[in-house]
C-alpha cells in the first residue's frame, strides 16, 4: 500500500552529516503525525525511502536504532534479513519477493535533503 506524498520543503538531513555509505533513519512530523524515513547515501547517490519493509511492513532498524549496511550496498532488514540496494531501495534478496522500498521524492538544495 503506497503512502499519501509528503508535503514539499520538509528538512530531512544535510548531506555534511551523512557519511560517504549509509542508511539512517530520520523522523519528520506532519500535522503532529511522525513518519518514519530511511535516508541512504552511496558516494553521490541519496535517496529516501519510508521506513516500512515491504515484506512485513516493520522498519528496517535494528532494536539499537542503527540500519545494517551490507558490503557498501545494501541495506538489510533487521527483522527478516531482506536486502535493498541504497541507490534506489530495490530488492535483492530475502522475503521482500522482488517488491522495493516505497521511495519519498526529495530534492537537493544547498546541501540540504528536503521532501519534493
Amino acid at each position: 500500500m503506497k503512502s499519501a506524498p509528503l508535503p514539499p520543503g520538509i528538512h530531512i538531513a544535510s548531506i555534511a552529516d551523512l557519511a560517504e555509505v549509509c542508511a539512517e533513519v530520520r523522523s519528520v512530523v506532519v500535522n503532529g503525525a511522525e513518519t518514519s524515513l530511511l535516508i541512504t547515501r552511496r558516494g553521490s547517490a541519496v535517496a529516501v525511502f519510508r521506513n516500512r519493509c515491504p515484506h512485513a511492513g516493520y522498519p528496517l532498524q535494528r532494536a539499537d536504532g542503527r540500519v545494517l549496511v551490507q558490503g557498501g550496498r545494501y541495506a538489510v532488514c533487521a527483522a527478516h534479513g531482506a536486502s535493498f540496494l541504497l541507490e534506489n531501495g530495490a530488492c535483492v534478496g530475502g522475503p521482500c519477493n522482488g517488491e522495493p522500498l516505497e521511495r519519498v521524492a526529495v530534492n537537493i538544495e544547498n546541501g540540504v535533503v528536503l521532501t519534493a
